[in-house]
């Protein structure tokens, strides 16, 4: 009996230090909880605000599913489950690649710092929390302050300066120069003027403005075309392919190492005969190269023009196809011209 009662008075002594424990958690070293929003005079108690840190993007989808549905089809939304990013990583096992691919908060890590990697969620790629959690991990970066203190458990959107200019995106895209050519062209542009284009919204309160987050680029046939222009001409012997880069900001195309602009010929005599088909033009391939390939860089800056030449065979005379293709990867090139899209084309005669 006791032993018994030992016991039990050693068990209402544990109960009774944690609860004066927990009573003051900072004097005993633990956060202080949030304060609430007070209430107003003559309304209802304010709805509770949020405590706890973001962890998932699939937290957002209840209130912005609009948004949440074009982020998750982007490459932003893939950046870790696209099969090309898998194949040219090794499943990432180049560990450098998950830096960009699943990165921690850029506001953790500093908007004009490299980015880091997160150990966690790394399917979820480059999510809304990589780009919008500010370091608390539960107040929500934004273009601009809004009022959600009626909604219980919301998010806390503050207007955060960086979240409408190109610093935001540097972390991950200037690795290679991306936003400092976008700063050299001396265009009055932001990253997000071209690949965050304004949309309209529906809402509870009605329609409004808002930033498309399907980050259309590499992949957009449309942003590709846009972005340069083809024009052919005879001269000299040669047909010459001139590219320009007449509405990029940045290089063309820029970013990725692997990633190339190639020019081709195919050409057909007086009588419709093929004389060559798919053929490289001279100096038509215009790249960022790998480092170990010890090539100059043939990208093409903003309002350059670039040419690639096919000597015209003695005699010839008839119809000539120039292509400009794209190829987000050496295996596309090499599969040509079953897997590279084109961007443009023309045709000119030799007469």
């Amino acid at each position: 009996m006791k032993v018994r009662l030992l016991l039990l008075l050693a068990l209402a002594a544990a109960v009774l230090g944690a609860v004066l424990f927990l009573s003051d958690p900072v004097e005993n070293g633990l956060p202080a909880p949030r304060p609430r929003p007070p209430a107003q005079p003559g309304s209802e108690p304010a709805a509770a605000a949020r405590e706890t840190p973001f962890v998932s993007a699939s937290e957002c989808r209840e209130c912005h599913a609009d948004v949440y549905d074009e982020w998750k089809r982007s490459y932003h939304g893939m950046a870790w489950t696209d099969p090309m990013v898998q194949a040219l990583s090794n499943g990432f096992r180049m560990t450098e690649c998950i830096d960009c691919h699943a990165p921690q908060p850029i506001h953790l890590t500093g908007v004009d710092q490299r980015v880091a990697p997160r150990s966690h969620a790394r399917s979820d790629g480059v999510d809304c929390i990589s780009c919008h959690i500010l370091a608390d991990g539960v107040s929500v970066a934004a273009t601009r302050d809004i009022d959600t203190s009626g909604v219980a458990d919301a998010c806390r959107p503050v207007q955060t300066a960086t979240m409408g200019v190109s610093t935001l995106c540097a972390g991950c895209h200037n690795q290679h120069e991306t936003v400092d050519e976008l700063d050299a062209s001396g265009l009055d542009a932001e990253c997000q003027t071209c690949h965050m284009p304004e949309v309209d919204r529906a809402g509870p309160r009605g329609a409004r403005k808002g930033h498309s987050h399907v980050f259309p680029g590499a992949h957009s046939e449309e942003m590709h075309r846009r972005a340069v222009k083809l024009a052919v001409a005879v001269a000299d012997g040669k047909v010459v392919a001139s590219v320009t880069n007449v509405g990029a900001g940045h290089k063309v195309p820029t970013d990725a190492r692997h990633r190339s602009y190639n020019l081709w010929v195919d050409a057909w005599d007086a009588r419709g005969n093929p004389i060559v088909a798919d053929q490289a033009m001279e100096d038509g391939e215009f790249r960022l190269y790998y480092r170990d390939d010890f090539l100059p860089s043939t990208q093409i800056a903003h309002g350059e023009t670039r040419a690639g030449t096919w000597p015209i065979p003695e005699g010839f005379r008839g119809r000539v196809l120039v292509r400009l293709t794209y190829a987000l990867n050496p295996e596309e090139l090499l599969a040509r011209p079953r897997r590279v899209f084109a961007v443009h084309s023309q045709e000119v005669q030799v007469p």
